[in-house]
């Protein structure tokens, strides 16, 4: 047997060069296989061996071998990876998995798979996936390990995009059923949860949907949804009913462009970012509002809003934003005292009061004052709590019933919204009902059905799941691991918004109040991953309690998953 390094001859099975050291074998990328080097195709799985891009690593990590193919894959010259650290070549976020697999690698000598980012010379990065194997030499010490990398960037940035188009297609679906089948007490809720998922797709922090009043030439907040970080305008810093004549700038675009993008309003002039802000109230850095038309008359407003300006909106963003206004445009008050006409393309630009219609308010009958518009609170709108067509009757719950339990939310308007599983009528409760029968309470819904309403006083929805990830905590997690550092894998337990709940071998080194970084993949049709910081919370027999922090503690992957 020829050795493809030196060229010298070997005894047939011999498993490295006599000569050189160079291993005789080549891992199949496919089923990790081994086959002779002189082999072009895998002797088990029948894929190609002859551009396999390998990589042999001494048990320190140090690189020892790279191949032409390896070279040319990761854009390197031989001396630029020879002797260096293979983890210097592994972007920074999928450390954790590298060490976590190596690890296990060299404790358990079993062939590991799994794919991480790599820094590629001339690009920013490539997605391989890797397979690792160990040398023996002698018997049972582990003198080097063979990475072979099949590149799978296409193939990542493919799935990644899929998931995108997956998860707008559902949401504008989910968005349409739900608006156009409610009504009376419930649109309300329908709209504010249309507003939710629209920005949580457009990584928004607020939106809000207004309506024009003609009738008092004003603006009129009708829906609103905001994220948990932002809190309620405070008295005086902003309305929820603004007058034309202090947004006159941007009422006039939003007449001519009907849609209008602000990607930072730092550079706008300052009169027009000052009508932004006194808009909407929460000094926005970037905003995206889009004009409701009712046929041909204009009857509202409906704008998402980022505090900051740094992050780029998502793809799609502006498209789903005007879907959303297009599709409440028949659920918005049109009627006399509502919509303004359509500028005229060549007519005056600084003022928004000659495009108002007053034209059909109607007359005040001869002798009467005109009646002074209704007064408007900021209070925030909700479902209401007043009886429903189909009531429901809540009982203190006897026993502890095993089926039919129903796990409910408290809202920020102080209401819980029950759902009957029968027949899906919706009822807003008050919350002080669950401190007058306890926690779990007995519902009887007017169709028949019965069913258990267990009040959870966690803010967010908790899902069981069981998911296989990393985690690592302690030093800076650079390429090469600081003293005191601790990375290992993970299985996720339970899942919500605001944090999770995870088991994993090195548990007792962690204690409330570390720092973690956590990966893993849902188990979704694109196996989204999600890769955070997390705060050590708890530490329990079943398991590690995290919250989440940073600024995307609640990203939008994480919200539809748990829709």
């Amino acid at each position: 047997m020829e050795c493809p390094s030196c060229q010298a001859a070997n005894p047939a099975g011999q498993r490295y060069c006599g000569t050189c050291g160079h291993t005789l074998e080549t891992a199949c990328p496919q089923c990790q296989a081994s086959n002779p080097p002189h082999h072009k195709f895998c002797g088990r799985c029948g894929a190609s061996l002859s551009a396999v891009a390998a990589i042999t690593l001494a048990r320190s990590g140090l690189i020892t071998q790279v191949n032409p193919q390896a070279l040319a894959l990761l854009g390197y010259q031989h001396g630029e990876m020879q002797g260096k650290s293979f983890s210097l070549f592994v972007k920074r976020p999928d450390l954790v998995v590298f060490f976590s697999h190596w690890n296990e690698l060299l404790s358990k000598g079993e062939t590991q798979a799994f794919e991480i980012t790599l820094n590629h010379k001339g690009q920013n990065s490539i997605c391989v996936r890797l397979a690792c194997s160990v040398d023996r030499r002698p018997p049972k010490a582990i003198a080097a390990v063979d990475l072979v990398l099949t590149e799978i960037t296409d193939s990542r940035a493919a799935a990644a995009q899929m998931q995108a188009q997956q998860e707008l297609l559902g949401l504008t679906f989910s968005m349409a059923s739900n608006i156009s089948t409610v009504g009376g007490m419930h649109l309300a809720h329908a709209m504010e949860e249309a507003l939710k998922k629209i920005c949580l797709f457009t990584n928004a922090d607020r939106g809000c949907i207004h309506g024009i009043n003609r009738s008092s030439n004003r603006l009129e907040t009708l829906y609103e949804w905001r994220h948990a970080s932002v809190s309620s305008p405070e008295a005086g810093s902003g309305s929820k009913s603004i007058p034309f004549s202090k947004i006159k700038q941007t009422l006039v675009r939003l007449l001519q462009e009907k849609t209008v993008v602000v990607d930072d309003t730092a550079q706008l002039a300052p009169s027009e970012r000052e009508e932004w802000r006194a808009w909407l109230a929460d000094a926005p850095g970037a905003a995206i509002g889009h004009l409701i038309y009712s046929g041909t008359l204009p009857v509202g407003v409906i704008a998402v809003i980022k505090r900051t300006a740094g992050d780029p909106w998502a793809p799609n963003s502006v498209g789903l934003v005007q879907f959303m206004g297009n599709l409440v445009a028949d659920r918005l008050p049109a009627g006399p005292a509502h919509g303004v006409r359509r500028s005229q393309a060549n007519g005056p630009k600084e003022r928004p009061e000659d495009v108002i219609d007053h034209g059909s308010q109607g007359t005040v009958p001869h002798g009467e004052s005109k009646p002074a518009p209704a007064e408007r609170t900021s209070k925030k709108r909700g479902p209401a709590a007043s009886p429903i067509a189909r009531p429901m009757v809540l009982e203190k719950l006897s026993g502890d019933p095993e089926q039919d339990r129903q796990p409910v939310f408290p809202r920020d308007d102080g209401l819980v919204l029950l759902t009957c599983p029968a027949c899906g009528i919706l009822a807003p409760v008050a919350l002080d009902q669950f401190d007058k029968l306890g926690n779990a309470i007995r519902v009887s819904c007017s169709c028949g059905k019965q069913f258990t309403a267990v009040l959870e006083k966690r803010r967010f929805f908790r899902k069981s799941v069981r998911l296989e990830g990393y985690f690592s905590s302690g030093g800076d997690l650079g390429p090469i691991g600081a003293e005191g550092t601790l990375w290992g894998t993970m299985v996720v337990k339970d899942l919500s918004r605001a944090g999770l709940r995870f088991a994993a071998a090195k548990a007792s080194l962690l204690h409330p109040g570390d720092l973690v970084m956590v990966r893993f993949n849902l188990d979704n049709a694109n196996q989204a991953l999600i890769h955070k910081p997390a705060r050590v919370i708890a530490i329990t027999s079943h398991g590690v309690g995290c919250r989440f922090e940073g600024a995307d503690k609640y990203d939008i992957t994480l919200g539809f998953y748990l829709m």
